[in-house]
């Protein structure tokens, strides 16, 4: 009997422990293979690595009115201490008096060479949501042995006449 037991059990150890392997990788902040999900075409993908270069450029060049541009007029914007601007104008100002001028231009450089995209989630054909990733120096790393900063951004984006633009920024910190 308590071979048969052993038998049947083994399957869900196995199980658990592959499950228990993968939950420590992600423990470990260790970084999955890109993914899009939903309604993928080559050209929807196009035009979300277009989106991110421009996001990129903008960033790296702490160019604040491009940033703010890139963003609905309603937009919402959560950082990783949990402050939230609502609105490309408020945005705008957070960004370039507050964000910007703390850091010098060479940490937004960094930050902008580092940023990867993990997904792209489609959903429907006018909206996607980007997660994406950078390690920095914006701040003290808090995991022992890491000099840079871990953050991730989830932008939330709908197409409009002018173009893919940001209703919603999540920003977290892996620390």
């Amino acid at each position: 009997m308590r071979t048969i037991t052993a038998l049947l059990l083994l399957p869900l150890i196995l199980t658990g422990t592959a499950a228990t392997g993968t939950a420590l990788a992600q423990e470990r902040r260790e970084i999955p293979e890109f993914a899009a999900l939903g309604d993928t075409t080559p050209d929807r993908l196009a035009e979300m690595e277009a989106f991110m270069e421009e996001y990129r450029s903008a960033w790296s060049e702490q160019d604040t009115t491009r940033v703010a541009a890139l963003h609905t007029a309603d937009t919402e914007w959560i950082n990783a201490y949990a402050r939230m601007f609502r609105g490309r104008d408020a945005l705008e100002t957070f960004v370039g008096e507050r964000l910007f001028p703390g850091f010098s231009p060479e940490v937004s450089r960094e930050e902008s060479e580092l940023m990867r995209m993990i997904s792209v989630r489609f959903i429907g054909p006018d909206a996607a949501v980007i997660h994406m990733y950078t390690d920095s120096h914006r701040g003290v790393s808090r995991n022992e042995g890491e000099a840079a900063r871990r953050t991730h951004f989830h932008l939330v984006l709908g197409r409009t006449e002018d173009g893919w633009k940001i209703g919603h920024t999540a920003i977290m910190d892996a620390r």
